[in-house]
């Protein structure tokens, strides 16, 4: 309970008006650009853009996102206290370096075996929507694999690298951007956060503040799944299955992103995961199976291997 109010005081500082103007450029603009690309699709490419500009933002709320260790005792020449929010798996505070892959392993699969939940029960209750996707990703496999074939040998090395670039290369790109989503969703609770504090002063003095935390990660969330609705319009049983998956996929990383209080962290995984579901398109049908299977390797190699810190007693010297 304290971790969460302490993870909530540090959401809801203060924010200059140039912080301001940016998270709402990254959340209400990214918005207006992904509605303004149905007519035109230039405003695609200006919301690539807007991602890549979005990684200023980052380096900006993810100090708010991640907790200082607890000093105390440090101008004693003492040995630091360790985070309270480093006792779980390592996550929240200053874990040593070899630790991040076992970080990424644990938030990646997690979010994996969540998006496998959701897809499955997506297929079952939201079947347009499943139909329709299934036949956009044949169909773009089929493209990419008949502009590669109708190329022909007639093109030389070089030159079939950047064919390749011209059929798949946006693909990729827009996966690696994708990550960036990431700083849109803690905007929004930053945004919502302050938002209620600001209009409820009273509620927010009385209620938990866990409650406020979980409806604007639940408002971040719906958000996300009517952003995958914005560009291309679609019939109403496929967009309602868009919105109800993605919005169930964006409740998923709001969690882990909460938990884990690393932004960059959750960058990386969001973008890896959407890498994979291009490669498993186009290339390799069990390419996230494999990914995992070697994340799950990594993750027992480096905790069995990993030594735990020994803590020496803080001292108080009196008089000095």
């Amino acid at each position: 309970m304290e971790r969460g109010k302490n993870l909530i005081n540090d959401l809801v500082q203060p924010v200059s008006k140039r912080l301001l103007l940016l998270m709402l450029l990254v959340t209400v603009g990214s918005e207006a650009v992904l509605l303004l690309s149905r007519y035109s699709y230039f405003f695609s490419d200006f919301y690539n853009l807007l991602m890549v500009g979005s990684i200023t933002l980052a380096w900006k709320l993810h100090p708010r996102l991640a907790p200082a260790p607890r000093n105390a005792g440090l101008e004693n020449g003492s040995t630091p206290f360790p985070s309270d929010s480093e006792s779980f798996f390592g996550f929240g505070g200053g874990a040593p370096k070899r630790q991040i892959v076992s970080q990424f392993a644990v938030i990646f699969l997690l979010f994996y075996l969540g998006s496998i939940i959701t897809n499955f029960y997506s297929n079952i209750l939201y079947k347009d929507f499943n139909d329709n996707y299934a036949e956009y990703v044949e169909e773009s496999a089929a493209a990419i694999e008949s502009g590669l074939d109708g190329s022909g040998e007639d093109l030389a090395g070089p030159t079939r690298v950047f064919e390749w670039f011209d059929l798949v290369g946006y693909d990729f790109l827009s996966d690696t951007l994708a990550g960036f989503e990431e700083v849109y969703r803690i905007s929004y609770i930053i945004l919502f956060l302050m938002l209620f504090k600001k209009i409820f002063p009273h509620k927010w003095a009385k209620w938990p503040q866990e409650v406020f935390l979980m409806a604007v990660l639940f408002i971040s969330s719906l958000l996300f799944g009517i952003g995958h609705t914005l560009a291309n319009p679609q019939p109403w049983s496929v967009t309602l299955g868009t919105i109800a998956t993605f919005t169930n996929m964006g409740l998923i990383l709001g969690l882990l992103l909460l938990w884990s209080r690393n932004l960059w962290l959750l960058i990386a995984v969001h973008s890896v995961y959407d890498i994979l579901m291009t490669i498993q398109w186009y290339y390799f049908d069990v390419a996230a199976p494999v990914f995992s299977g070697v994340l799950i390797l990594a993750w027992i190699i480096e905790t069995a291997t990993r030594k735990k810190p020994n803590y020496q007693e803080t001292s108080l010297k009196i008089g000095e």
